[in-house]
């Protein structure tokens, strides 16, 4: 896939979740609720993009890039274990919460668990800030459509988790929005967090096609 590809493909993930949010405008009730909300439409489509992701990392990469690259993979494990409910589905209280570390109501061995998990999310943040970043900020100023990739894709992450109940965040500091308003934002949420896998599985592409693992 050349850059010029890459780049349509960019622009098509746009135009197609554009649409989406046109689309989201004319539901209402139950339909909406199907497409919207909790392991709806969207949200399990969202899912199985990232199931896509790592299986292509694994049949592309092979072991030698896991080993190589590890923290990347878990990342994207990760989202799509987070898109999957799996931080709140077996736990009493969602493990990303502070209330899930200091409630009574969960188990120490419940609290370990969680603990473990939170830390390996804490180190591959980390690890990939640290090991990536430069390359990253090389290739935007290079125009890696890799590193545009990326750059999209953080943007999709840093816009969908700001909109994720944005009329409690907006109230914390006295400013109230309408239902209708706030739906919308909703809307836009789930349908950003869909490009998510779509514009990584399109930078993944790119990626391999230009470096042999």
């Amino acid at each position: 896939m050349t850059d010029r590809q890459t780049m349509t493909g960019f622009l098509l993930v746009g135009a197609l979740l554009s649409l989406l949010f046109l689309f989201s405008l004319f539901l209402e009730g139950n339909s909406r609720d199907i497409w919207l909300e909790e392991d709806g439409v969207i949200e399990s489509a969202t899912a199985w993009g990232y199931f896509v992701c790592v299986a292509f990392m694994i049949y592309k990469g092979k072991l030698s890039y896991l080993k190589r690259h590890h923290d990347l993979f878990l990342l994207i494990v990760f989202f799509m274990l987070r898109e999957l409910d799996f931080d709140k589905k077996f736990t009493t209280i969602g493990l990303l919460k502070i209330q899930f570390f200091i409630s009574n109501r969960v188990p120490l061995v419940e609290k370990t668990i969680g603990a473990i998990f939170v830390l390996s999310l804490v180190y591959v943040v980390f690890s990939i800030l640290y090991r990536y970043s430069r390359d990253f900020w090389v290739g935007l100023k290079n125009h890696s459509i890799v590193s545009l990739g990326a750059l999209i894709v953080v943007i999709f992450l840093v816009v969908s988790k700001s909109l994720d109940g944005i009329s409690r965040k907006l109230s914390e500091f006295g400013i109230e929005i309408g239902d209708r308003a706030s739906m919308h934002a909703s809307a836009v949420e789930e349908i950003l967090e869909l490009g998510i896998p779509m514009i990584l599985l399109l930078t993944l592409i790119a990626y391999f096609k230009r470096n042999k693992v």
